[in-house]
C-alpha cells in the first residue's frame, strides 16, 4: 500500500485505533514503530528528528511521541494505586454488587474474600446484567481470571500478554504476593491517545439535576442518595441506604430487572421514578416526581 492509500484509508478520527492496532502486534519494537508510522508521512527521519522537539499543538505530534515513549514506561508508571482501588467482596449482596458497578461507573472489577491480598478474579458487568434477573444466582458462577503482573514490568509486555489472553484487567504485586496497584487496558491506551473521558466522567462534567417545577426533576442516575434526600426533601430507609450509594442503584433495586425506557416505579407512595434513556443498559436519566 502506497503513502497515498493509507492517508486516504486513515481518516483522521480513526487512524489512531489504527496505531493502537499496530502496536498490539506480535514482536513489534521501536524500530517497527518507526517503520509503520514514517509511512503515513513522506519523510521518516525528519519525523524522528520531531520527536526530540516540544509537543506542539497537534494531536497526531503528540500520539506518536507517546507511542514511543510506552518503550522506556513500566506497570508501576501507569496504574491505579492500592489505595484508588474499587473492589467487591465476596461477601457482598448481589444489589450491593450492582450499586458499586453503577456508581462506579467500572466494566471490570476485581473481587476480593477477605482482604485486597487475597482476590479470587474479577467480574465483569456483562455478566452482571445477563444474570439479573436469576434467583437463585451465585457470584461465584462469573468470576473470570485476572493477569498478575510485576510491577516493574514494561507496558508494552502487558499490552501484548493482554490482547494476548482477552483478559484486560491486571492486578500489580510485588515480591510477596501483595497488591501494589491495578492497571487495565484503558489506563494502557490512555498512556497512547491521552486521557478518555469515559461515560462517568462526563456525566461529573455536566449538570445532574434538571427542575422542571417544584415537584418534578430530570437527574442522571450518578447522583447519589444523600443528593437525591435534600433535592425532594424525603428520608429514605436506612437498609436501603447501607446497601445502596446511587440513584441507578435504587432504581434496580425497585425494578428487580432491567429498566426500559418510559418504565415507572413507585418508592413508598411517595415518589415516583420514570426512565428516561438508557445506554447500552445502564440507567442514565430518571424522571422523579413527587407524588
Amino acid at each position: 500500500m502506497n503513502n497515498k492509500s493509507i492517508k486516504s484509508e486513515i481518516s483522521k478520527n480513526s487512524w489512531r485505533l489504527w496505531l493502537v492496532k499496530k502496536l498490539l502486534k506480535d514482536h513489534i519494537n521501536k524500530e517497527e514503530i518507526y517503520t509503520f508510522i514514517s509511512s503515513i508521512f513522506e519523510n521518516g527521519n525528519k519525523l524522528k528528528e520531531s520527536f526530540e522537539k516540544p509537543i506542539d499543538d497537534s494531536d497526531e505530534n503528540e500520539l506518536l511521541r507517546n507511542i514511543l515513549k510506552l518503550n522506556d514506561k513500566t506497570v508501576e508508571d501507569v496504574m491505579v494505586p492500592r489505595a484508588d482501588i474499587v473492589a467487591i467482596s465476596i461477601k457482598d449482596s448481589f444489589q450491593k454488587i450492582l450499586d458499586t458497578i453503577d456508581y462506579n461507573s467500572h466494566s471490570r472489577m476485581p473481587i476480593f474474600e477477605d482482604n485486597l491480598d487475597n482476590v479470587m478474579g474479577m467480574i465483569h458487568i456483562k455478566d452482571i446484567i445477563s444474570n439479573i434477573e436469576k434467583k437463585d444466582f451465585k457470584i461465584k458462577e462469573i468470576i473470570r481470571d485476572i493477569l498478575y503482573v510485576a510491577p516493574s514490568s514494561p507496558v508494552l509486555d502487558l499490552l501484548k500478554r493482554m490482547r494476548k489472553s482477552k483478559i484486560h484487567l491486571g492486578l500489580v504485586v510485588d515480591e510477596h504476593g501483595g497488591v501494589d496497584g491495578l492497571v487495565t487496558i484503558e489506563d494502557l491506551v490512555e498512556e497512547i491517545v491521552g486521557e478518555i473521558e469515559d461515560e462517568h466522567d462526563a456525566e461529573d462534567n455536566e449538570i445532574k439535576i434538571k427542575k422542571i417545577n417544584s415537584k418534578t426533576f430530570i437527574i442522571d442516575t450518578s447522583l447519589s442518595l444523600k443528593e437525591l434526600e435534600n433535592l425532594i426533601k424525603i428520608n429514605l430507609d436506612n437498609e436501603i441506604k447501607e446497601e445502596i450509594n446511587s440513584v441507578g442503584g435504587l432504581i434496580y433495586y425497585l425494578a428487580g430487572k432491567i429498566p426500559l425506557v418510559g418504565e415507572k416505579f413507585i418508592y413508598n407512595d411517595q415518589v415516583s421514578f420514570e426512565i428516561i434513556s438508557v445506554n447500552q443498559r445502564r440507567i442514565e436519566e430518571v424522571k422523579v416526581l413527587l407524588i
